[in-house]
């Protein structure tokens, strides 16, 4: 069995170059400056996982998915940031749910154990069913996001932003297209990366921000259920 990771991340080694060393992974990591990953495998969120048996067949499609159990409603340090924004970020942040991060890793195990025997593998119309159709307002989103992608790296910043717009608009549901968008925009800091979102009276470009998704939807619903 052999695990792969993969970072997504318009700006390539720029940005996610320094996370992977970091980790220090024992393992192949790849950095996605196309998002190729999400546009094949239907990726929405992160962190998502796609099981491939070792006949290149998919047996269980994109699903969110953890190494370990999430505490929630653990009290997180930038409660106490002294930051209105940011103490109201990681309150939503505690309350997100990982709904089997208890159990997935023992899924796993199954699978590496058992192979296409495991309870977990799932059969190809199972796979096809979880993974969802793509219609006419989906594949657009594709291809408006890589277009956005394509005038960030070229360093036209306002096209891009237009693209991205369309693609929030199009797969509003779709978490991996904003937060790539929202972490492109706005001045350097320590938490631009995660927390997005209009700093210090800045005009804010796209029409939400991770905060007023977040607290739209519910914290709950950040991840779907993993059906295991």
């Amino acid at each position: 069995m052999e695990i792969v990771t993969v970072c997504l991340e318009t700006l390539g080694s720029e940005e996610g170059r320094a996370f992977v060393e970091a980790a220090q992974p024992e393992h192949p990591t790849l950095l996605d400056v196309a998002h190729q990953v999400d546009a094949a495998f239907g990726v929405v969120n992160i962190p998502n996982a796609v099981w491939i048996d070792e006949h290149f067949n998919i047996v269980r499609p994109a699903e969110p998915a953890w190494p370990a159990p999430r505490a929630t409603g653990a009290r997180s340090p930038l409660l106490d940031s002294g930051d209105a924004r940011i103490t109201a970020i990681a309150t939503q942040a505690t309350q997100i749910v990982s709904w089997t991060a208890d159990e997935y890793a023992n899924a796993v195990r199954d699978w590496a154990r058992n192979g296409a025997r495991s309870r977990f593998v799932l059969s190809a119309d199972e796979v096809m069913a979880r993974s969802g159709d793509r219609d006419v307002d989906g594949s657009a989103a594709a291809a408006h996001f890589e277009l956005a992608q394509h005038f960030e790296r070229g360093g036209d910043h306002d096209r891009a932003v237009a693209h991205f717009r369309s693609a929030h608009h199009l797969a509003p549901d779709n978490w991996t297209y904003k937060r790539q968008a929202w972490s492109l925009t706005g001045p350097e800091g320590p938490f631009r990366r995660f927390w997005q979102g209009p700093q210090d009276g800045q005009d804010w470009e796209y029409d939400s921000d991770w905060l007023v998704d977040i607290e739209s939807s519910g914290p709950r619903t950040y991840y779907r259920p993993t059906e295991l």
